[in-house]
């Protein structure tokens, strides 16, 4: 395979921060037209939202921080590194869907209502997408790499 362990590591960063910057571009257009008046407020929609954002949010968290742990622990650690890396792709989008689907709820709803509150809880989710971003430490940490995989990781020559 001619695909280095450095260039996985940077197609899944440049698909890791896609979702994230579509969350934040969303919300900031969302807060442009609410802040602008082109939306008209529906406070009473606005509150029940809310309520299932509230919800939503933690089930969307923990469904994500759970199916990327057991998604971690299937991987077999004698599996090639760029195997366990194809493997970790897969799981960290997974994760990225169930966190991001909260984050893209709110921001329907704060379009929908025009409630522009509802966007802090897009923001919790960016700001829990940043901390969770891969790199190569959570990579080493997650699939428990040994220092010579953690090298061909952290080498751009390296190949695997």
């Amino acid at each position: 395979m001619n695909n280095t362990a450095k260039n996985m590591l940077a197609t899944l960063n440049m698909i890791y921060f896609s979702l994230v910057s579509i969350l934040v571009m969303f919300g900031a257009i969302v807060f442009y037209l609410s802040t602008s008046g082109s939306i008209t407020p529906d406070p009473e929609f606005a509150q029940v939202l809310r309520y299932v954002l509230i919800m939503v949010l933690p089930i969307g968290l923990g469904a994500g921080y759970f199916i990327f742990k057991k998604q971690m622990e299937a991987i077999d650690s004698t599996l090639t590194l760029h195997e366990k890396l194809m493997k970790y792709q897969t799981a960290v989008l997974v994760r990225s869907g169930c966190f991001e689907m909260p984050g893209l709820l709110a921001a329907v709803a704060a379009l929908i209502t025009g409630d522009i509150s509802l966007l802090l809880f897009t923001a919790i989710v960016v700001v829990i997408f940043l901390m969770v971003r891969p790199s190569v430490y959570t990579i080493t940490t997650d699939l428990n790499l040994s220092q010579t995989e953690r090298s061909m990781l952290e080498n751009p020559s390296s190949s695997n």
